[in-house]
């Protein structure tokens, strides 16, 4: 009699805890859901992150708000750890980039001593962007032999624009500058938006940044796209080589961008987050605004495919720093 009691009340208790889940979900969200983005206003993945959370809080229930809260520094590590260490209850969620969830954590910097699958709960990919390479459109500089002719010639006293130490734009000028076997300093700003105005004004000579970054300068003539960082050439631009058909065949480099949140998150506020970021990515409009500025949505984003993309995301960029020899201690 005692064990059928212990049974029942064990029974009981789970019953009660499936409830009290099942109560949390059908009220979440309750209140406004923090989106962190880890750069400054103006850049690829500032886009992405309102785009995103214009339409996950209506996705998610008619009483769902999703905000904005720009959070840059350190490689765009800071507001990665912001999220990392919020309680995991699906109201604190991170857009990060292959900066901010590969190479900062790939390349030892400081501030970004986390992993980007057992530190976070990765929710959705949001799409792959295509890196341009650029200079001003005064500089002189038609093509990348040119460019990589005049670093030849003066070796270390240009710079490289990137928008962080550690960050997806750092590890791209410098994997160039390796491969093509030229000197060329690195100077870091504080988010994407500085990265094209310092080429333009001709603090640096060029930057590989993201095209949703740069594509606004491009398109009205202040800066030049020399080429695209990926294996193929950008539907946008379909004119512009890529960097491999310029002269460096091992070059491809590409961000991403995905929302995750604090590791620990509850299966539930896990895939109804991940399901409705999946429905806002393949909206017409969010798709165009996304295909306009060299992203390529991902229509088919899980949870479970975005941890798996993750993992082989850091393994590539893992053996991209060590080729360069980029740590950040």
């Amino acid at each position: 009699m005692i064990r059928r009691r212990a049974i029942h009340r064990g029974v009981l208790g789970s019953l009660a805890l499936g409830a009290l889940a099942r109560q949390a979900l059908a009220a979440f969200p309750d209140r406004v859901i923090t989106v962190v983005v880890p750069f400054a206003a103006g850049g690829a993945t500032d886009l992405a992150g309102r785009l995103l959370a214009d339409r996950l809080g209506p996705l998610l229930g008619e009483s769902g708000r999703a905000v904005v809260d720009n959070k840059p520094g350190a490689g765009s590590a800071l507001g990665a750890d912001i999220v990392r260490r919020a309680r995991p209850d699906g109201y604190t969620l991170l857009v990060g980039s292959a900066s901010t969830l590969a190479v900062a954590p790939a390349s030892g910097a400081a501030a970004a001593r986390y992993h980007p699958t057992r530190d976070f709960t990765p929710l959705a990919l949001f799409g792959l962007s295509t890196m341009g390479l650029v200079v001003a459109a005064d500089s002189g500089i038609r093509t990348v032999p040119e460019l990589l002719d005049r670093l030849r010639a003066n070796p270390g006293r240009f710079g490289f624009a990137s928008s962080g130490v550690g960050g997806i734009s750092h590890l791209a000028g410098e994997y160039l500058a390796k491969l093509a076997e030229v000197q060329a300093m690195h100077v870091p700003y504080r988010g994407g938006s500085q990265t094209p105005e310092s080429v333009m004004k001709g603090e640096t000579l060029y930057a590989v940044d993201t095209l949703g970054s740069v594509v606004g300068q491009v398109r009205d003539g202040s800066l030049r796209l020399l080429a695209v960082s990926t294996r193929g050439r950008d539907p946008n631009f379909p004119d512009v080589p890529t960097v491999a058909e310029a002269g460096l065949p091992a070059y491809e480099v590409a961000s991403w961008t995905v929302l995750a949140g604090p590791a620990g998150m509850p299966d539930d506020v896990t895939e109804a987050i991940g399901r409705a970021a999946a429905r806002a990515i393949t909206e017409p409009a969010v798709k165009t605004r996304l295909e306009a500025t060299g992203t390529l949505p991902e229509p088919e984003s899980t949870p479970t495919a975005t941890r798996a993309f993750l993992d082989r995301q850091f393994g590539l960029y893992q053996e991209i720093v060590q080729r360069i020899g980029l740590r950040l201690e």
